[in-house]
């Protein structure tokens, strides 16, 4: 990422989505060898594979076809808002949304145009102990998310410690949210 990208939060949407849809689209290009034999990257620990996935996260909720378009188009919509209602102060929530936004929209293209199914190809383990297969908007969805709601999380405590006190408590807590949001 550049320079540009930390400035302007919304980059990451974009750059979420065209790094998905890159690597989606080379798997795809090399289906044939990662279906037959798994390329070991490192060792055993870490690999890449071709799975293609009809369900939600970790593959639950099979032949919904419709319903999770629905749940993408819906949280992409509200990711939105969330973006254009935060604070362009709040540079790290706002990165945050784009990048959940960007892999909802990285996971939907494949939902909408490849019958219903996720490309995924990184796999994680040890062993016989695997963890399940996933895509770089996968990635983008849980760092993201994990990352939105610390931030939400950090300004919504910061919020009810300045309504319980008056005085500095009511300052420090005010000033918090910003602190806790920008690099």
């Amino acid at each position: 990422m550049t320079f540009q990208t930390i400035r302007r939060p919304w980059l990451w949407a974009p750059a979420v989505l065209a790094a998905d849809f890159v690597t989606k689209r080379l798997v795809l290009a090399n289906a044939d060898v990662l279906a037959a034999d798994r390329v070991e990257v490192l060792g055993n620990v870490f690999r890449l594979s071709y799975v293609r996935n009809a369900g939600a996260a970790m593959g639950i909720f099979h032949g919904g076809r419709p319903f999770l378009i629905g749940i993408s188009v819906l949280a992409s919509l509200v990711l939105i808002l969330l973006y254009r209602r935060t604070s362009p102060e709040l540079r790290l929530r706002r990165a945050a949304s784009a990048a959940v936004l960007g892999g909802a929209l990285g996971n939907l293209v494949d939902r909408a145009f490849y019958d219903g199914r996720v490309v995924d190809f990184l796999d994680f383990g040890i062993g016989s102990h695997r963890f399940y297969t996933f895509n770089i908007a996968d990635v983008a969805v849980t760092v993201g998310g994990v990352i939105l709601f610390l931030s939400l999380w950090m300004s919504s405590g910061s919020r009810s410690e300045a309504d319980a006190g008056p005085g500095t408590a009511a300052a420090s807590a005010a000033a918090a949210p910003a602190a806790a949001d920008n690099p």
